[in-house]
């Protein structure tokens, strides 16, 4: 069941507990999106605490939440980490209720917004993983949104890019092995 995080999570101001540091190091972002944060100080416990946070800011209408999140969030978690704490905490939805159908929305509204404001990344053959779970978590639970196409297409196109990536590499490869076989030839020859 999909339910929006309580309250006293959302009122609870994030602060580090007894020893712990809230600090992040400039450093510690990493620069590729799948790259894990291993120098960052802030806990994955504040990354779930943040994604819980999404859903109900958008649907209360915080307009200032959702672009602090994507700006900040590499800070602490990969891509992949985020999905997976999105996906998990929005994993079951009922039939026919409509709170259900509103938090399935302004996830929609979300992933879409995130992929206008952060395309790169989304848009690297690196990131396949991440392109075929949000396409799966689209399907199983929201088939008929207008972002599984966008997801699909985007899919096809990484798809077909790692191929020609794939196929370019196969006659560089093969390239350097005639011209490796035709020296040896030579040099036998001498």
């Amino acid at each position: 069941m999909a339910t929006a995080a309580s309250s006293e999570h959302l009122d609870t101001p994030l602060r580090a507990k007894p020893g712990q540091v809230c600090s992040v190091e400039k450093d510690s972002i990493p620069k590729d999106p799948q790259e894990p944060c291993r120098e960052s100080r802030i806990s994955i416990d504040m990354a779930e605490r943040l994604v819980n946070h999404l859903v109900p800011s958008l649907q209360g209408g915080n307009p200032f939440f959702v672009p602090a999140f994507l700006y900040t969030y590499q800070r602490f978690a990969t891509t992949q980490q985020v999905l997976e704490l999105l996906f998990k905490r929005y994993a079951n939805f009922r039939p026919y209720c409509e709170e259900d159908e509103q938090a399935k929305k302004t996830i929609c509204v979300f992933l879409d917004t995130w992929m206008d404001k952060k395309p790169e990344e989304f848009s690297q053959t690196s990131a396949l993983p991440i392109v075929k779970q949000m396409k799966n978590y689209l399907i199983l639970n929201m088939p008929y949104s207008d972002l599984v196409v966008r997801v699909h297409m985007l899919l096809t196109h990484l798809e077909e890019q790692e191929a020609t990536e794939s196929e370019a590499k196969d006659e560089e490869a093969s390239d350097l092995g005639s011209h490796t076989s035709q020296s040896l030839k030579s040099i036998n020859q001498q």
